[in-house]
């Protein structure tokens, strides 16, 4: 890969984040960066495409970040942490991937899936934050436990389980017409994330599925039936989650008494409707994949579900989920309708793929993956994840990231990335 492209890319980032660190638009700052073209570029300078980005800082839109930013990026160094990272990261890749990997960012053919995205991330911002219209007051605690979580887990671990997720294929089963097996790499019919989310989006317009974690039942120490306090609905999903978190991290875990516990505590809520069961029959054939010792994902699933046990205690994670999954303003079918179908798509498997070359070099790399999880630790702290998402909130509507999306499509355009 040239280097020319790599110091673009690294401009790319510098613009972006000094400007919030208090390193430009002021006295005795830096000039706007401008991108050295070839000589048959004509490339423009930061200031030209980030106008709206330039005009919130102006305004104040990062004022109460800057502190931390400063402290965090500039004095603690950790911008040059990840520079370091991508310079290291980025010579490594095959040209196809970061064109992939740009277009997807830019909107741009398999960027469809991204962009889509967006909003469901903003959602879950604003529910975090407590500006959500849908659902009353801040809640901090999915963040909080984000934080203990990259704070404390290995970062191979966490990094590891997203690389396989995105790595794994599957395909029907023999003689199970709603079962899945898993695949060898290139043979699949599908990707597994592919199919568990095509199987959740048909699942949720079944009316019995669609309020089944409403009416879960279990008794406050997870048995289905007798002696305890019974708990229903998103108490008793946290208590399943707790337990199937602490059977999965466990070295003697089997997958066969999970499966029959989700289906005492599932099935009879279905009453008998045959869709409905067979629906979630495949989602945990879809589920259990990942745990099977088969799976190459089993290994990272257990090292990972256990840190979270302990750094998650209080199942704040599962409880976002619950919330999202079970109120409908929150726009869960929208969520599955954006992703359903796409995932498996011409461009997307492609972006899929790029995905996992990215996470292969980033952990070929795992002192330096795990210096910038620091960083990234020290930026969703307790004291400074609210003033994040305030900022980040603020900034919805002003085209900001419309800015940033037009700086990386300029970039695409304004050098050809073949060698």
């Amino acid at each position: 890969m040239p280097h020319t492209l790599i110091c673009r890319l690294s401009v790319v980032l510098l613009a972006s984040l000094l400007p919030l660190a208090g390193c430009a638009s002021g006295e005795g700052t830096p000039a706007p960066f401008t991108i050295a073209p070839d000589e048959e570029d004509i490339c423009p300078a930061a200031d030209e495409l980030l106008v709206n980005a330039k005009a919130q800082l102006n305004a104040g839109a990062f004022d109460p970040l800057r502190p931390f930013l400063e402290q965090t990026l500039v004095e603690e160094g950790g911008l040059a942490t990840g520079l370091s990272l991508l310079s290291t990261v980025l010579p490594e890749l095959q040209p196809s991937t970061i064109k992939t990997l740009l277009a997807a960012l830019t909107g741009d053919d398999a960027g469809a899936t991204i962009t889509t995205i967006i909003p469901h991330l903003l959602n879950v911002i604003e529910y975090l934050q407590g500006s959500s219209p849908f659902v009353p007051g801040p809640h901090l605690a999915p963040i909080e436990a984000a934080h203990r979580i990259v704070v404390n887990c290995r970062t191979v671990d966490t990094v590891g389980v997203v690389r396989n997720l995105l790595a794994l294929e599957v395909v029907r089963a023999p003689n199970l017409p709603e079962g899945w097996t898993i695949a060898e790499r290139g043979q699949g019919e599908a990707s597994w994330l592919g199919a568990f989310v095509d199987s959740l989006a048909r699942a949720y317009e079944i009316p019995k599925l669609k309020t089944l974690l409403k009416q879960i039942k279990v008794s406050e120490n997870a048995e289905t039936g007798g002696g305890g306090n019974i708990v229903v609905g998103k108490q008793a999903f946290v208590v399943l989650a707790r337990l199937l978190a602490g059977n999965i991290a466990a070295p003697d875990f089997e997958l066969a008494p999970v499966r029959e516990l989700l289906d005492d505590v599932m099935v009879p809520v279905l009453e008998g409707d045959a869709e409905a069961t067979a629906a979630l029959d495949e989602l945990l054939d879809l589920l259990g994949l990942l745990v099977t010792e088969q799976s190459s994902t089993f290994q990272t699933v257990q090292a990972f579900m256990g840190c979270v046990d302990r750094h998650d205690s209080e199942a704040a994670i599962p409880v976002m989920l619950f919330d999202y999954l079970t109120i409908d303003d929150l726009s869960p079918a929208d969520l599955l309708t954006d992703l359903s179908g796409s995932i498996d798509g011409d461009d997307v498997g492609d972006l899929r793929l790029a995905f996992v070359e990215i996470l292969d070099v980033l952990l070929s790399h795992g002192p330096q993956l795990s210096d910038n999880a620091v960083v990234l630790g020290k930026l969703i702290a307790p004291e400074v994840a609210p003033t994040l998402l305030d900022v980040i909130v603020a900034l919805r509507g002003t085209g900001v990231s419309d800015d940033l999306a037009e700086f990386f499509e300029v970039i695409i355009g304004c050098k050809d990335l073949d060698p």
